[in-house]
């Protein structure tokens, strides 16, 4: 009768044991293997997003340069524009003293 016992105990309960130490081992490794992975994506992450605020730091400075440069082409047209009204009273004057001039 010992011997069956025993048989049993080996037979059945040490399995159980076993696979209970087991998954609870793998469980832990487990665990770990996810926090592992979760840092590895934040870190990318982190990493992506620095580079992505670098590039928007890059073109929002761009921007404010061609922003500077608009604003001096936009004064040089308007000087161009007054020099051009200018010029062509200029021109209409000269042409009515041609015309008014004794031939």
């Amino acid at each position: 009768m010992e011997t069956q016992i025993a048989t049993i105990i080996t037979d059945c309960l040490v399995p159980i044991v076993t696979a209970a130490a087991g998954w609870l081992a793998g469980k832990r490794k487990r665990r770990n293997d996810f926090l592992k992975n979760m840092q590895e994506s934040i870190d990318i992450l982190s990493m992506e997003n620095k580079r992505l605020i670098e590039d928007l730091t890059t073109v929002n400075r761009e921007v404010v340069a061609l922003r500077k440069e608009n604003g001096e082409l936009k004064y040089s047209v308007d000087q161009l524009c007054k020099e051009n009204v200018q010029l062509k009273e200029e021109v209409r004057n000269l042409r009515t003293r041609i015309t008014q001039a004794p031939a």
